[in-house]
């Protein structure tokens, strides 16, 4: 029996990988843009600093910002199992202290410091540098492609096994001096230039432990004046004038002079850095932070007189040194042109290339790069992010920050504040959070014409932490009317508002009427010692040792993160100063994180230059601040309680006067 074939059996589709037929009728040929996936909408690229090795963020910063990209400015975490033992003990303590990865309790610990090395004291696996181990076992994967540059804390081996293909990590890309990268997204093509380590003179010409053109030892790398050149050489190969051109850095160019004109050298249209660890990102062109081309020819002249100091010093050191290898030589070359080009002077030369030197250029400067090129100096990657978003060839910039916290300005109230009824004087958020202030519509008016009056007819008090105080209001300015029902009411309102317009914004060193209410003790009188960024009595106590602890008289609050100890005796306050630790007795640098204690001297304002020590000049005038403050508060008092419903100027002090006072001063 034969058999006849059904049409409706055979299937209208084939199975993945299997032989392509005839054509179905009624079928035609796919057009050339038809059957592929077309991403539509902007392509966002993040841009974040600082990791600090903490590696999976990467992915949930990705996602968090939407971003197809990630370009990373340094401080990546370029540490493996090995890179612990070749890092030294100071650059050690402060990897650890910033580190995301180890532990709050060892960071106290390695900050408290001990007789013993920190390795010595924990275990590898309690100093966890970095997961890069993790991304290289596969454990950890990123889910975007991601273009970084090594920042000043990093392990130069690991970078030299990156650049020899040894270690390999998907969409993971290093750019360096050598090697650019370009990416094609939303209509524009994004040409990467990189930069990394940390920017030093005197190391412009140390190649340290590296054993390629990059530089680095101890767990920090820094960059050399040839790794310039190479990138100036790299940028001229790849040039393409259809190109946009970032620079990504970890140092940042508004600070350094050479990068600055490097990134005018390599025609760069953005430049992305980081280094500096704010909380709020930066976005800024030369020609908006500097008043005239004069002072921007200035910072950069600046930059030319240091670099040439280390210059001429290793020149006859450095030439020989290369005369055997062409290529170091014309890097070299390429580096010192650079440098050439950048003004001797704030009044000549033109950093921007422009026209053609001679007498009819003069007073012809090209200011493009001036007003056009782009800079962004990124938070670290904690606080805050930078998103690039492209569409139809243009780049839009989005950029979020965490920022401060000023919470603790409205949260501690003058004790007059408590009279006031809840309903006339507090306002509760949505949310239900702490009462706050919330002023009258006459009493906001009676402020805004304050300080309309005040900034145009009071001149600034280099002297006084105090802004003009709310005593110094005309009699003529709006008065809030005070209501008969409830006359306690309005007095503490008006105190209240005194209280606080005698503290500036932004005081950190303001007096706290609600702490301390009693008048200090006269500075002449006081046998003690001056306990700097401190504000706890008890922390303070702590620094003591316990035969000293009976034998402190009493400890008086001296500003918000100072404290003053006394003794019965200078005997007994020497002898406690000799007990305590070195690290609270010294400070080799700038660390306002850790207590500082000097033995309290008063002495003469007049006399305050000649003796002070170099160290102990910011106490000087934290405590000049502080009487200052004392007394325009306590006339202040008088006044309101002679006068509780006016406001009049205190009593102005003659110069004499000014310059006799007695001032506190740690030597």
């Amino acid at each position: 029996m034969a058999t006849s074939t059904r049409p409706y059996n055979n299937p209208g589709y084939l199975q993945n990988g299997g032989a392509a037929g005839l054509a179905q009728p009624g079928t035609a040929p796919l057009l050339p843009n038809q059957g592929r996936v077309i991403q539509s909408g902007p392509i966002r690229i993040l841009c974040i600093a600082d990791v600090r090795g903490n590696l999976r963020s990467l992915n949930e910063l990705a996602k968090q910002a939407r971003a197809d990209y990630i370009i990373h400015t340094g401080d990546f975490g370029f540490y493996d199992d090995t890179s612990l033992e070749r890092i030294v003990e100071k650059t050690l303590k402060h990897v650890a202290q910033y580190s995301p990865l180890i532990p709050d309790h060892i960071k106290k610990s390695i900050q408290q410091g001990g007789s013993s090395p920190v390795k010595s004291r924990f275990s590898p696996t309690d100093l966890p540098l970095s997961e890069l181990p993790l991304l290289l076992n596969g454990e950890v994967k990123l889910e975007v492609p991601v273009y970084t540059v090594w920042g000043a804390c990093e392990d130069v081996r690991v970078l030299e096994k990156f650049r020899s293909s040894e270690y390999k990590v998907q969409n993971l890309h290093i750019i360096d001096e050598a090697r650019s990268m370009l990416l094609e997204v939303g209509g524009v093509k994004l040409r990467l230039l990189g930069l990394g380590g940390a920017v030093v003179m005197h190391k412009l010409f140390d190649n340290g432990e590296g054993r390629t053109t990059i530089a680095g030892g101890q767990g920090t790398m820094w960059t050399t004046l040839l790794q310039m050149g190479e990138l100036v050489d790299t940028a001229q190969r790849v040039y393409d004038p259809t190109e946009t051109r970032v620079f990504v850095t970890h140092a940042s160019p508004a600070r350094e002079g050479i990068l600055n004109q490097l990134s005018v050298a390599l025609k760069a249209d953005f430049s992305i850095s980081a280094g500096l660890h704010f909380r709020y990102g930066s976005s800024y062109n030369e020609f908006s932070v500097n008043p005239t081309l004069d002072h921007y020819r200035g910072k950069l002249a600046a930059s030319k007189a240091s670099f040439n100091d280390v210059w001429e010093t290793v020149k006859g050191e450095v030439e020989p040194a290369i005369q055997q290898n062409e290529a170091q030589q014309n890097l070299l070359k390429n580096a010192l042109q650079i440098v050439e080009k950048m003004p001797t002077t704030a009044a000549g030369g033109n950093p921007f290339g422009g026209p053609a030197a001679g007498q009819a250029a003069l007073g012809q400067v090209d200011e493009s790069a001036f007003k056009n090129m782009w800079n962004f100096n990124l938070a670290d990657a904690t606080f805050g992010y930078l998103a690039l978003e492209i569409q139809d060839g243009r780049i839009g910039t989005e950029m979020r920050a965490q920022g401060f916290n000023f919470s603790h300005r409205g949260a501690k109230q003058h004790p007059g504040a408590a009279a006031v009824p809840p309903a006339a004087s507090t306002m509760t958020a949505p949310g239900g959070g702490h009462p706050s202030p919330a002023p009258s519509a006459s009493q906001s008016a009676t402020d805004t014409n304050y300080n309309r009056e005040a900034s145009s007819t009071q001149p600034p008090k280099t002297t006084s932490a105090l802004a003009p105080s709310a005593s110094t209001v005309k009699s003529d300015t709006p008065k809030p009317v005070a209501q008969p029902a409830d006359p306690s009411g309005a007095s503490a309102k008006e105190h209240e508002k005194a209280a606080t317009a005698t503290v500036a914004n932004g005081s950190a060193n303001g007096l706290d009427p609600a702490t301390s209410p009693l008048p200090k003790t006269p500075a002449a009188e006081i046998i003690g010692l001056f306990v700097m960024n401190i504000s706890n009595d008890d922390h303070c106590r702590d620094l003591f040792d316990n035969e000293d602890k009976g034998k402190i008289v009493k400890i008086e609050r001296w500003g918000m993160q100072n404290k003053v100890v006394h003794f019965n005796t200078p005997q007994e306050r020497d002898a406690a100063l000799a007990r305590l630790s070195e690290e609270v007795k010294t400070r080799a640098q700038e660390d306002r994180t850790r207590p500082l204690v000097r033995v309290f001297v008063p002495l003469q304002a007049e006399l305050r230059v000649i003796r002070i020590a170099p160290d102990a000049v910011e106490v000087a005038e934290a405590v000049a601040r502080e009487h200052e403050a004392a007394e325009a508060e306590q006339e202040a008092s008088k006044v309101m309680q002679a006068h509780p419903h006016r406001l009049q100027h205190p009593r102005r002090r003659s110069r004499n006067e000014m310059q006799s006072r007695t001032v506190s001063v740690c030597i």
